[in-house]
């Protein structure tokens, strides 16, 4: 008979469906049965369709059913777990970990991983109490990078350091390399000349991405790179300010902004040279997107990033203009065949670190979850 698995994810935005599958993909389908469970969204086909898990759940909860006690979610989720009688519960974010803390104190599961992708997510001190009245051996938090799990480890005082642990996210090179567009179609799509040497950003227009540095050193950089262009995919709240310093520069023509593009990563291979310039970033699943399209890497060193980058690419402290574009320029000068090495030294760094085998041997290697495995 089948053990079976739940993963709880608070909803189905793109990014979260892959790292869902991410976690299916780790339990043998003749061994286990999956069921990926979503607290809030209506249920939809194409999500389903997308869902790896043989069984997909839509809870449907109202948004107040998952503010404050939550009581109406963690009624539900309990009659749910002593029918389905799970051996392993994997929760993403803390809503899905705050029901299912509670759920575990009436409900015996053997094994249960909360995973965290953002910094100080347990910062607050009404957080903290409750991991330290619910928390039990059973139970593993798990950040995305050593930069969340530290920063956990610090704040869930009352959980020993060996049950806070890092659980990369990975991507699955081989689904995500046939997706990638070849040069020329991305080029196409996104209306680029052949000739031109294209940085790339994809990020939300937001504060924390801090495009506004980028697109600084880019201007710094321009005069001494005529056919450089700086193409940035994404949306959000800095967009027009964004736009009026790219023309405030004179540089209307030579840095695009896409606007957001469903499927952002698909158009890599247009760029030359992947630009991160990130001040706050638990992870940065795009990096690792770039490094299956065998692009250089200029990223900054703040928190999950330079555990991601390693030695595959160039590092440069945040907020920093006149670094970012020397390192953008020395990028610029190399020569087609330096720029292939870069690219061949990232792809083989994001297939020995953060590919599917990798993650299952980082999972299976769990104390917690190796009675579960024999």
């Amino acid at each position: 008979m089948r053990k079976n698995i739940l993963i709880l994810g608070h909803n189905y935005a793109t990014q979260f469906i892959d790292i869902y599958n991410q976690y299916t993909r780790l339990f043998d389908k003749s061994k286990y049965q999956v069921t990926v469970a979503y607290l809030t969204g209506k249920p939809d086909e194409e999500v389903k369709n997308r869902t790896i898990a043989e069984e997909v759940v839509f809870f449907n909860l109202s948004k107040k059913e998952i503010r404050t006690l939550k009581i109406s979610a963690i009624k539900k989720l309990l009659a749910f777990c002593r029918e389905r009688k799970f051996e392993i519960v994997i929760c993403h974010r803390y809503k899905p970990t705050y029901v299912m803390m509670w759920v575990a104190q009436f409900c015996k599961i053997p094994a249960m991983i909360f995973v965290m992708h953002e910094l100080r997510t347990m910062s607050s001190l009404g957080r903290q109490l409750l991991v330290a009245s619910l928390s039990r051996q059973n139970m593993l938090f798990a950040g995305v990078s050593n930069a969340v799990r530290d920063d956990m480890r610090k704040n869930l005082w009352s959980v020993p350091k060996e049950r806070i642990q890092t659980l990369y996210n990975v991507i699955d090179m081989e689904l995500t390399e046939p997706n990638l567009l070849s040069r020329e179609e991305a080029r196409k799509a996104l209306q680029l000349p052949d000739e031109a040497f294209v940085f790339g950003n994809i990020a939300r227009l937001a504060p924390n991405k801090d495009q506004e540095s980028l697109i600084h050193a880019f201007s710094l950089i321009k005069p001494y790179t005529p056919k450089a262009k700086l193409v940035i995919i994404g949306d959000g709240e800095l967009e027009s300010r964004l736009k009026d310093q790219a023309k405030s520069y004179g540089l209307q023509n030579d840095i695009i902004f896409t606007g957001f593009l469903s499927g952002g990563f698909r158009y890599m291979k247009a760029f030359d040279c992947f630009a991160l310039s990130s001040v706050q970033e638990a992870f940065g699943r795009v990096l690792i997107e770039a490094m299956v399209a065998r692009l250089p890497i200029i990223a900054t060193r703040v928190h999950g990033i330079p555990e991601v980058v390693g030695h595959a690419g160039t590092l440069i402290k945040p907020r920093d203009p006149v670094a970012f574009a020397e390192a953008m320029k020395q990028i610029y000068i190399a020569s087609e065949e330096e720029r292939n090495m870069l690219g061949e030294k990232a792809y083989q760094h994001v297939s020995d670190n953060f590919s599917i085998p990798a993650f299952y041997k980082q999972f299976w290697q769990l104390p917690l979850v190796q009675p579960v495995k024999e």
